[in-house]
């Protein structure tokens, strides 16, 4: 009998429940059981976790150990055979990560401690469906079961234990498996479909339900077909159309489109734009980038769904139709007058027939023309008299095709200063009282928003307009009269008069 501090049984099940997976021993201080036996405990129950999790339970390949097997009669009433397998080595099992083996057949009803079967009664389902499951565990081996234990050599003690895997197998009448209490770990082994009124178990009642042939290499091939059945797959038509050019529509045509996330590639580039319409057809467009050259490129498309990636096995031809980059890097700068130059950034710029177009201005100067950049000078004409800006987008066309800008484009005007008149009167008349309206001559007095000052008494009553006249009428000033000078503002900066007005009152 094992003497712990603690049992390990218990310490192992509380350090995993807090999602302990090992310990460091530290120095100068005592070495306890506990601490050494959660040491092996953890690692070894972490290993049987990774083993069942991604193995799996059951037989590895030619060893068909513990098949439910009838006896012949009259020994089958009752009790049937647990086979050790075909083959001259043991039969073996793996059940949560711990292997069990079986050297030789035996009897379910010869192993100790089990209560006997029962003849399934009238009044219960006929067949009564019996489950015959494998119960694996750890045995503690002492100096009772292994003399070596007690180390008679030296210190005359026992001083640990020894753990060796056991199994017992089972029979849950008229149920499935049953929960496994704590170090046990059940796996089922057959299902016993027994009439009513009849001890005998006959193999027509057998249905062997082992997981056998239990491998790395099977594993893969089970998860291989598991995949085949969920990775997208492809109809004819594949896809429709043929070619397109960056930013076309393209539709796919096949199965499996609904398994998790689907992304959809031509060639290695992502397409951004994808609709899942159904299990069977997804709607795409062709992205920036699967051409870029000035060239067409013939690529494959690919759907990756959450079981993993499928080529079609026709090719798709992405036309060199020019394409702006991604946006927020189109061209620069993003603002500018008339004759400023302007790089604009993406695809396929190299392509004949090459026209720029700032909204619906042409550009007649362009230069520095490559697959990737092209520069354009802001046309005259964009923006309308008496405005400051527009906005509009940038178009380029080449023969292929023809792209317009996500990003907008501010075209300013260069804004003339205004300019007091330096031939005849800059006002008339040249003197007056507050509320007379005079006249002021110059020129690019049209460009709003305008303001008159009478020294630095801002004139609120503009009564009318020009490019070379504005009628105002005279603002109250402090303490007339008052000879002083008109000032003129616009976006164009401001404009001081020459000659003095004087305010009278």
């Amino acid at each position: 009998m094992a003497d712990y501090s603690i049992s390990p049984e218990r310490l192992l099940a509380a350090s995993r429940e807090l999602g302990y997976i090992g310990l460091h021993i530290e120095q100068g201080v005592p070495i306890l059981d506990r601490d050494l036996n959660l040491m092996h405990d953890l690692i070894a129950q972490t290993v049987r976790e990774i083993v069942t999790r991604y193995i799996g339970d059951g037989a590895p390949a030619g060893a068909g150990g513990f098949a439910v097997q009838p006896l012949p009669a009259p020994d089958h009433e009752q009790d049937f055979l647990i086979s050790a397998g075909a083959s001259t080595l043991p039969g073996r099992y793996l059940v949560a990560g711990i292997e069990v083996m079986i050297a030789e057949p035996v009897r379910y009803s010869r192993q100790p401690g089990l209560p006997k079967l029962t003849t399934p009664a009238d009044g219960q389902p006929d067949p009564r469906i019996d489950t015959v499951y494998l119960d694996v565990f750890l045995d503690e081996v002492d100096a009772g079961g292994d003399p070596a234990l007690r180390n008679s050599l030296d210190v005359g003690v026992q001083t640990s234990v020894r753990l060796r895997p056991g199994w017992v197998v089972r029979v849950a009448e008229g149920g499935g498996l049953p929960p496994a209490p704590p170090g046990h770990n059940f796996h089922t082994l057959a299902r016993l479909a027994r009439p009513p009124g009849n001890p005998a178990i006959t193999a027509a009642m057998i249905t062997d339900r082992r997981q056998g042939g239990l491998t790395v290499s099977d594993l893969e091939r089970r998860l291989r077909r598991v995949e085949m059945a969920l990775l997208p797959a492809f109809v004819t038509p594949q896809f429709t159309p043929k070619l397109g050019a960056p930013g076309d529509e393209v539709q796919i045509f096949g199965t499996n489109f609904n398994v998790g996330a689907v992304q959809v590639f031509f060639g290695d580039v992502a397409a951004t734009r994808t609709t899942v319409g159904s299990a069977t057809q997804i709607t795409t467009r062709v992205p920036r980038g699967a051409a870029t050259e000035g060239e067409a490129v013939q690529v494959l498309l690919s759907v990756e769904n959450a079981a993993g990636r499928t080529a079609t096995n026709a090719a798709f031809t992405v036309m060199p139709a020019p394409a702006f980059a991604a946006p927020g890097a189109q061209f620069e700068p993003d603002t500018g007058d008339q004759g400023t130059e302007v790089t604009l950034h993406g695809a396929n710029f190299n392509v004949a027939g090459l026209a720029v177009s700032f909204g619906t201005v042409a550009a007649t100067s362009l230069s520095g023309q490559t697959s990737r950049q092209v520069k354009a000078r802001v046309p005259p004409g964009l923006v309308p008299a008496g405005s400051a800006s527009r906005t509009v987008t940038i178009k380029v066309t080449t023969e292929a095709g023809t792209v317009e800008s996500d990003d907008p484009f501010v075209a300013t005007q260069a804004v003339p200063a205004p300019a007091f008149a330096t031939v005849g009167p800059q006002f008339t008349p040249k003197q007056g009282a507050q509320g007379d309206e005079i006249t002021l001559n110059g020129k690019n007095f049209n460009i709003a928003p305008l303001t008159v000052k009478f020294g630095t008494t801002l004139a609120p009553n503009i009564t009318s307009t020009t490019a070379t006249q504005i009628k105002v009428r005279v603002p109250a000033v402090p303490s007339p009269p008052q000879t002083l000078r008109i000032t003129v503002e616009t976006p164009g900066g401001p404009a001081e008069s020459s000659s003095t007005f004087t305010v009278t009152g």
